[in-house]
């Protein structure tokens, strides 16, 4: 069965471009989850994969970046969870290409990748930026 996380108000941060990737992210997952619920062929399962490793990767750049701008005391830590969730989802696509885990497995790490880090992590990222805001 796909999984599916309706958007929810929890993900936003308040950023418009930064909610709008959230939203991106979150439809590429599901685009993965139908592709296992229909049992696509591996290689397009994989595409799939690499199209979300690459979308994640701009993201958090644009995090990143906006943290920079800002001033985010939390930058260090925050981009290190960023490295962490990065290689955790390649060691998970290469364990799915190589067969030691199916695409089921790989569709829940990145839901509850996404709620985890979108409503706790990036949460206290949003609330920063609202309160900087309100100091200028």
């Amino acid at each position: 069965m796909a999984i599916d996380i309706p958007w929810e108000k929890k993900f936003e941060l308040g950023r418009p471009r930064i909610d709008s990737e959230h939203q991106v992210f979150l439809d590429l997952i599901r685009h993965v989850s139908e592709a296992s619920e229909r049992q696509e062929p591996k290689d397009w399962c994989l595409r799939l994969l690499r199209e979300v490793e690459k979308f994640v990767d701009f993201h958090f750049y644009s995090e990143e970046n906006l943290m920079l701008k800002t001033g985010y005391p939390d930058y260090l830590d925050h981009q290190r969870k960023h490295v962490e969730l990065m290689e955790s989802l390649r060691e998970r696509v290469e364990a799915y290409a190589q067969d030691r885990i199916n695409l089921e497995a790989v569709v829940v790490f990145l839901f509850d990748w996404f709620v985890m880090h979108t409503s706790q992590t990036d949460k206290k990222l949003g609330k920063f930026l609202s309160n900087e805001h309100l100091l200028q």
